[in-house]
């Protein structure tokens, strides 16, 4: 090797055995880093993160293991290296080459702690490191004192044009000055101390996912030069031709009935909206008022808009996997296969391997649909993957759909989340709900939006909501409770009454007791609907539900569902029971019943349930039904209180009023003690990890630990990311063998199995088999997973690969995925 460091390999080829130099891959990843953080203004910060990131590849150690490991070596070689646990470090020489223009005096130390850690942390599953933990000590500091990194022969060996520029860089004053800017206008943003701290760990946090994603595409295109082909990474979308398509879309619609012409005013006053300066909206609607499309149509107008700030994607965030499905095959119809991409679940474990680097979405589609686990997981989760994509937040108009569904425990950290986005990201949020939480009256020291009236996109939401009256919520709750016994029976009159009967409960197993008592019902088919049931499979079984609930030709029809069918799942049912909840989900089952004005009115019985067990998991939902119960106390001894609707929105404003009160503790995402590496404090919360961090700071200084507690930025990475979890059970994606209703999830999984060893299949075959996948995934909580695999129920797709399949004994075709294995005679019923 010559000491120009043209020959110093970055990575091999698998397919062929080329090679990418280490100069080459730097060169390409400061590029796309630097294009990725221009967007908040830091250019120059990104791309000297891409020149660093990997400078210690340069080292004899990593040029003896990546030649060894990858073959070059021999077949021997070869095997002993895999056989090798411990990797050559290769990251942390970059980031004390910053630390040390620190202690040179060139670069300030906040500066310096947010470099040298993003460029130290590229390739850890627990995100960046800590500055402080729990326990006094600096992560950080113990990394940057590391001595096996190979510093000095790194310098001495690295591409000099690709040195002589770092030292440009570090030495250069306007590197400084941009990021001095980035932290000026924080500061500006707000007065509160809490939220600030906050916004600078998501600022490090952003410039991590702009590297991890650079140094990604860089090794993805080496890999296969084609995959840069599935991407639009510095090309705006052609906006106005995505817009033409949608009004000529819905200029088709027929604006007759009084439903329409309501939603077709919604519609138009989004499009007026999306003119507006603002970046911060709120679109209260009531259920069936059309704002899934009339959002849509904001966000299309504004990104196309010459005078909005450069939009490079739609972002629509929904709670549940079900109303994404339905969504996103909207948008599909209207816009385009190849303009919408939809993302829900991640079906492979957190593996640095380059097909991950190729086939894990960084959502560079014009338009996204995704979770709000996949959202917030971006935000504050664990591991590169989810991280990487967090840059692609800015520079977007993001629409939440469903707001209501934000998990209480988030709320601050959502709140400084959107903060930061919409004042340095240049993203437009909008607030989607016909129950709107009051994200703006919780504790403003720790993170409250600041929303008005004039956020509201809508002029007359009182007015609105009284056109669109269409239900009725009767209270049948009683003392004594209702058995199931009971419910099945008054769910049997009611049906009869009113030929088509929705059943909503709060758990899955309530829904599977009553579709027991139902299924053999002789006078109209049961159909259960259920988040054990893969996308494909829900989606049959909606459209079952549609053509029996058809105005021209009904059919009687039960559905026995969880929750999953009220967040915007257009079904227009005679009458609706609710198994006592939230007002907020009542509501939101209010919109299945009458959805599209076709009776005079439909009813929505509340009935508590006796034999429904919430279990420690649902308390949220146990409060939540103790402050409906004094709702509609209050709602008895006084209706004019709540405008004589329990649907209005001053009734909901009540309720949010008692529910955030009684919540207001945990709303900074406590942390369950005696839990993570180190142990959480029982009296540590993530919004304090992430800002000020005063649990890890006062053990600090209790331990004298002067060095760890004089650095600027205290914030807990690593810590707060590892404990954080959208769903106090994080679920994992497992292909299901859904084969019925034409449907042929066995074939898939083995072409996708097939896929890893056929060098026929391209890289764009494999990428359509993956998003074909996730049509047939099911996210099962640890404790399913763990039966199931005991069973001998779940199998790889390729060892190694951490994608499995469920065998096809354990999916029923009415109950989807179960823990007992279907009879021989059963499956060939289905």
């Amino acid at each position: 090797m010559n000491q120009s460091g043209d020959c110093y390999i970055a990575h091999v080829r698998k397919t062929d055995g080329a090679t990418q130099t280490v100069e080459i891959h730097l060169t390409e990843t400061a590029e796309l880093c630097s294009l990725f953080a221009s967007v908040i203004g830091l250019q120059l910060c990104g791309r000297l993160l891409g020149l660093l990131h990997d400078l210690g590849k340069y080292s004899s150690a990593f040029q003896q293991y990546i030649r060894d490991v990858t073959g070059l070596n021999g077949e021997e070689a070869k095997s002993t290296a895999e056989k090798r646990r411990d990797k050559v470090d290769h990251a942390t020489s970059g980031a004390q080459y910053v630390w040390g223009a620190h202690k040179a005096g060139n670069v300030p130390c906040f500066m310096a702690q947010v470099l040298a850690n993003v460029i130290m942390s590229h390739h850890s599953r627990s995100g960046m490191k800590d500055f402080i933990d729990l326990t006094g000590k600096s992560p950080f500091l113990i990394r940057l004192g590391s001595h096996k990194t190979h510093k000095q022969e790194v310098l001495d060996k690295a591409n000099p044009a690709i040195r002589s520029e770092i030292d440009r860089l570090l030495a250069s004053p306007s590197l400084v000055a941009e990021f001095k800017s980035a932290i000026t206008a924080i500061n500006g943003s707000t007065s509160e101390c809490v939220p600030r701290q906050n916004a600078f760990s998501l600022l490090t946090r952003y410039l991590f996912s702009c590297l991890l994603d650079a140094d990604r595409l860089s090794t993805a295109d080496f890999e296969n030069p084609r995959s840069a082909e599935f991407r639009t990474t510095g090309h705006s979308p052609d906006w106005n031709t995505l817009l033409n398509r949608f009004e000529s879309h819905i200029a088709a619609f027929e604006s007759a009935p009084e439903i329409n012409q309501i939603r077709a005013l919604i519609s138009n006053e989004c499009r007026a909206a999306s003119t507006r300066p603002d970046r911060l909206f709120t679109l209260q609607v009531p259920t069936g008022g059309g704002k899934t499309l009339a959002s849509l149509r904001f966000a299309l107008h504004r990104a196309a808009s010459p005078e909005t700030h450069r939009v490079d994607r739609i972002i629509y965030i929904l709670p549940y996997t079900s109303i994404l499905d339905q969504n996103a095959k909207i948008a599909r119809n209207i816009l385009g296969d190849e303009a919408v991409l939809e993302h829900h679940s991640n079906l492979s474990d957190e593996k640095d391997t380059w097909r991950n680097r190729v086939l894990s979405e960084n959502w560079d589609t014009p338009v996204v649909f995704t979770t709000s686990v996949q959202f917030l997981n971006s935000l504050f989760a664990a591991g590169t993957k989810t991280a990487r994509r967090m840059h692609q937040l800015s520079n977007a108009i993001l629409i939440f759909d469903e707001i209501q569904s934000l998990p209480v425990k988030t709320v601050h950290l959502f709140n400084n989340a959107i903060h930061f986005l919409t004042q340095q990201g240049h993203t437009t949020v909008v607030l989607c709900t016909a129950t709107m939480p009051l994200l703006q009256s919780v504790d403003s020291k720790l993170g409250a939006l600041p929303l008005t009236q004039e956020n509201e996109i809508i002029g007359n939401k009182t007015s609105l909501f009284d056109k669109l009256k269409r239900t009725t919520i009767i209270d049948d709750c009683r003392p004594e409770e209702w058995s199931n016994q009971e419910v099945a029976a008054y769910a049997r009159d009611l049906q009869n009454r009113h030929h088509s009967l929705l059943i909503v409960c709060n758990t899955k197993n309530s829904a599977l007791q009553l579709f027991d008592l139902l299924k053999s019902n002789p006078d109209a088919p049961v159909i259960h609907l259920s988040t054990n049931m893969c996308p494909a499979h829900r989606r049959h079984r909606i459209s079952q539900i549609h053509a029996k609930l058809d105005p021209k030709h009904p059919q009687p029809v039960f559905c026995i569902s969880t929750q999953l069918i009220e967040a915007g799942v257009d079904l227009d049912f005679g009458c609706v029971i609710r198994s006592l909840a939230g007002l907020d989900s009542i509501v939101q089952a209010a919109g299945r019943c009458n959805r599209h004005g076709n009776r005079e009115m439909g009813f929505v019985h509340v009935l508590n349930f006796k034999e429904e067990k919430l279990g420690s998991s649902l308390k949220d939902i146990e409060l939540a039904q103790q402050i409906t119960l004094r709702i509609l106390h209050e709602y008895t001894d006084n209706p004019a209180r709540f405008d004589h609707d329990l649907l209005s929105a001053r009734a909901m404003e009540r309720y949010y009023g008692y529910y955030f009160y009684q919540r207001a503790d945990e709303m900074s995402y406590p942390c369950e003690a005696g839990k993570g590496k180190p142990p959480l404090a029982k009296s540590c919360n993530l919004l304090d990890l992430l800002s000020l961090n005063q649990s890890s700071l006062n053990e600090a200084n209790r331990t004298s630990n002067a060095a760890a507690s004089s650095l600027l930025f205290k914030h807990s990475y690593s810590t707060a990311a590892q404990a954080f979890q959208v769903i106090d059970a994080p679920t994992q994606g497992i292909i299901v063998p859904y084969n019925a209703d034409g449907h042929c999830g066995s074939d898939l999984i083995g072409k996708l199995a097939a896929s890893y060893t056929n060098e026929q299949v391209t890289l764009a075959d494999q990428v359509r088999l993956h998003k074909q996948a996730q049509q047939y995934t099911v996210n099962a909580f640890p404790k399913v997973i763990e039966k199931l695999a005991a069973e001998g129920a779940l199998r790889e797709v390729q060892p190694g690969e951490g994608i499995y399949y469920l065998d096809e004994r354990y999916y029923h075709a009415d109950l989807g995925v179960t823990l007992e294995a279907l009879s021989e005679q059963h499956l060939l019923n289905i």
